[in-house]
C-alpha cells in the first residue's frame, strides 16, 4: 500500500510538477511560467481596453494594432470594415460617447484568455444624448446593455475585436422606431 501511495505522489507530481513536501514545511515557490507572464500582460492589456471604450482616447495608439479589424454588424449599416486601425477605433468609441452620455463600462467577467485571445463581459450605463434616427426616447434616457468583447491580441496590442453586444435591449431602451409604429 505504501508503495502505490508513493507511486501515485510521484505520478502527480511528475503530471503536475508538484513538488514534494514533509509536514509543516512551506510549499516551493511557484515560478512564473510563459503563460502566467503573458496572462498578466493580457489583464493588463484588456484594463486598457476598458479605459478606451471610457474615453481615454490617448491610450488607442499605444493599445491597438495598426491593421486593428472590427467583426461585427454596426447598426448604422455601414460595414465593419469602415472600423479599422487605431484612428478608427477611436472615432467610433467618441462617437459612442457624443451618443450617450456619462458612458461607463464595468467589467462583469474577466478576462479569460486563452493564447493571444482575451474575452471579457462588460456592462455599459449612460444616458440617451439623443441624435439617433428613429430612436424615439427622450434625451437623457438611462441605458443599460452588457456584451461580451473577444480579442486577439499580436506583438501585444489589439489586433482583432470581435463584439457581441445585446442590441436588441439597447434598441427597446431606446424606443427605437416606437413613434413609427404607433402611426
Amino acid at each position: 500500500m505504501a508503495a502505490a501511495i508513493a507511486l501515485l505522489g510521484t505520478s502527480l507530481t511528475a503530471a503536475f510538477g508538484a513538488t514534494t513536501e514533509t509536514r509543516g514545511s512551506a510549499p516551493a515557490a511557484i515560478k512564473p511560467t510563459h503563460q502566467t507572464r503573458v496572462t498578466t500582460a493580457h489583464q493588463a492589456l484588456t484594463n486598457q481596453w476598458i479605459s478606451l471604450w471610457n474615453g481615454n482616447l490617448d491610450l488607442a495608439n499605444s493599445i491597438i494594432a495598426p491593421d486593428f479589424a472590427l467583426h461585427a454588424t454596426l447598426l448604422d449599416g455601414r460595414p465593419d470594415t469602415a472600423i479599422s486601425g487605431p484612428a478608427g477605433l477611436t472615432a467610433w468609441v467618441a462617437q459612442s460617447h457624443a451618443l450617450f452620455k456619462n458612458l461607463r463600462f464595468t467589467v462583469q467577467v474577466g478576462p479569460i484568455v486563452d493564447g493571444n485571445f482575451a474575452v471579457l463581459r462588460w456592462e455599459a450605463t449612460g444616458n440617451y444624448g439623443g441624435g439617433i434616427p428613429g430612436a424615439d426616447a427622450a434625451v437623457g434616457t438611462p441605458l443599460k446593455f452588457t456584451g461580451t468583447d473577444i480579442l486577439r491580441i499580436e506583438g501585444g496590442k489589439v489586433k482583432d475585436y470581435w463584439l457581441h453586444a445585446d442590441t436588441a435591449s439597447l434598441l427597446t431602451q431606446l424606443k427605437f422606431g416606437q413613434a413609427a409604429a404607433a402611426n
